[in-house]
Order: structure tokens, then C-alpha cells, then sequence
């Protein structure tokens, strides 16, 4: 079988999944953004229906032999510097269009698509989608109108912060000062209820599900250099939701974060098109390369 990893050897997770495919018999290429168009050449007719793709070694793969594309990281693809910055820009942008293009348009099982990288990218859309399915979801403000975060903060007795669209770490908000104010001048900012619990992640491949809880007394398990993990089983009404979850978020393949109560509610918190994986199971002996692998190889 023929597969493509969308990003690069020099992350750990896409490295990972390359080898193990190779292993197993199969030919692998690096769909690599970051070296297009000097380095990787692609050509495509009829809306990327068919076309053909050169890598760095000089091998062609065409779109039929491709039978499914792990998309691990996707980075825009820059041009090379020209004196000219009105020509530059048209090409970066057509650089950008071409590529982005294969990502939407080529026929093959993506795991995960463009629908999904989309989704992540809005994070509050995809929140705001999971929440109309009845999943429970913490109380969640966005945007950077000072009243209304004011009276946000005022309803909750503990309140967190976290980017709209990701990049850094959930931290408890304390006192709301007028310098926490002007900072909605340069970004929005999401604002969440605490929700008092475990850290619980899930993930998912196909039909497979594998959980764990996540012991930490750090408001984000990744600020704990020694978080404790246990495997664990969901209810069947929790996988049910995560499932439910993941198909309006187009997510074939997900790491996704709960956090349970004492009384044993769960609420959603987030899903990831492209979860690192591989300290999960160093740590808990879940077979996530196994489940992400068996998807690649029969969807």
C-alpha cells in the first residue's frame, strides 16, 4: 500500500507513523508543505481528481496509488524572497492556493481531512458544534468586549483562560485587573468555568477507543513535569458523546479531552485532528500506534 505522511522527519509522531508503515511492508513519502514548491513538485488536472505528485528523491506517486494520507502538521508553504514584494505575495499566495487545493480536493481517505484542520482552527465553532449535539461543554465565553467579560468573570467562582485558537497553555484567571482588559485591544480571549476534576483523555480511531485519566494538580496536565496516568473505561453514554463528538468534528482519528468530576460528570473540553500520542503510550500501554495504523491501512 502506497501512504503519505503530511509533514516532516523532524517531528517525532509523523517519523514515528512513517517507520512503523515501512516496517509493515508499505511505501511511505513525506507530504512535506514546507519544502513546496522548491523542493516538491505537484501537478493536478480537473479539480485535483487526478495528478501527480514528485518528491525530493525523484520518486512519482500519482493520486490513484495514494490509498490514505496521516495528516500529522501543516505548515503554509512560503516562496522563495523576490525583490519584487507585490510578486512575492502573488506567489505565496499561489503556492498556498495550489497546495491547500490537494488538501481539500485529493481523492484518497485522510485521516483526518480538510473539514477537520478547519474545525480545529475555530475552535469555538467546533465547541459551539459539539455542545448543540447535548454534549455537556463548561459555560465558555470568547471575544474581547471588556463588559461582557467582566460580567463573565462575576458569574463563576472560578474562572480559566486559554487562546481562541490554541498555542498556549490553560491558566486560571484570578483577579481581573484593567491590564487583563487591555490585552483584549491586541486578542480576544477564551474564558471557561473551571470544571474541579480529572483530566480524562480519549482516543479514538475508527470504531477503537482507549482512555486514560491524567493525575495532576497543575491546571494544564502539560505545566506537570510528573502528571500520573491510569487507564481507564468510560461509561458507555461518555464514549457515546466522544463519538458523537468526533463525527461533527470530522475525526476519524482524535485525542480528546474530558474533565471528570467527583460526582462523575464528564464535560467536553476539546478534540484534536492530530494528538501527539506517543508519551500516552509509553506511559499507560495503550496501543495507539496499533489503532492509528490498523485505520491508515483499512479505514
Amino acid at each position: 500500500m502506497q501512504f503519505l505522511v503530511l509533514g516532516n522527519e523532524q517531528d517525532d509522531h509523523a517519523a514515528h507513523i512513517s517507520t512503523v508503515l515501512k516496517t509493515r511492508g508499505h511505501a511511505c513519502e513525506f507530504l512535506d508543505s514546507t519544502i513546496f514548491p522548491q523542493q516538491l513538485r505537484i501537478s493536478m488536472s480537473q479539480a485535483a481528481q487526478s495528478g501527480e505528485i514528485v518528491f525530493p528523491a525523484g520518486r512519482r506517486v500519482g493520486f490513484a496509488s495514494i490509498d490514505a494520507i496521516y495528516w500529522r502538521s501543516y505548515v503554509m508553504p512560503t516562496s522563495v524572497e523576490l525583490p519584487d514584494a507585490e510578486q512575492a505575495y502573488i506567489a505565496q499566495n499561489d503556492a498556498r492556493g495550489m497546495f491547500e487545493s490537494l488538501l481539500k480536493q485529493l481523492p484518497t481517505r485522510w485521516v483526518n481531512g480538510w473539514e477537520a484542520f478547519q474545525l480545529h482552527q475555530t475552535k469555538p465553532a467546533a465547541l459551539a458544534r459539539v455542545a448543540a449535539l447535548g454534549v455537556p461543554v463548561p459555560d465558555t465565553m470568547v471575544g474581547n468586549d471588556p463588559d461582557q467579560i467582566t460580567q463573565f468573570v462575576r458569574e463563576h467562582d472560578e474562572v480559566i483562560f486559554k487562546p481562541v485558537q490554541g498555542g498556549a497553555h490553560t491558566q486560571m484567571l484570578g483577579e481581573l485587573t484593567a491590564a487583563h482588559l487591555e490585552t483584549l485591544q491586541i486578542a480576544p480571549v477564551t474564558l471557561q468555568e473551571r470544571i474541579v476534576g480529572t483530566d480524562i483523555r480519549v482516543f479514538l480511531a475508527g470504531d477503537r477507543a482507549a482512555a486514560c485519566a491524567i493525575k495532576t494538580d497543575a491546571v494544564d496536565f502539560r505545566d506537570d513535569p510528573c502528571p500520573e496516568f491510569e487507564t481507564v473505561d468510560l461509561p458507555d453514554e461518555v464514549l457515546a458523546h466522544c463519538r458523537q463528538a468526533a463525527a461533527a468534528l470530522h475525526l476519524r482519528w482524535t485525542g480528546i479531552d474530558l474533565r471528570r468530576t467527583q460526582d462523575d460528570r464528564y464535560y467536553f473540553l476539546e478534540a484534536n485532528p492530530s494528538p501527539m500520542f506517543l508519551g500516552f503510550e509509553q506511559y499507560t500501554g495503550l496501543p495507539l500506534t496499533e489503532m492509528l495504523v490498523e485505520l491508515l491501512e483499512h479505514g
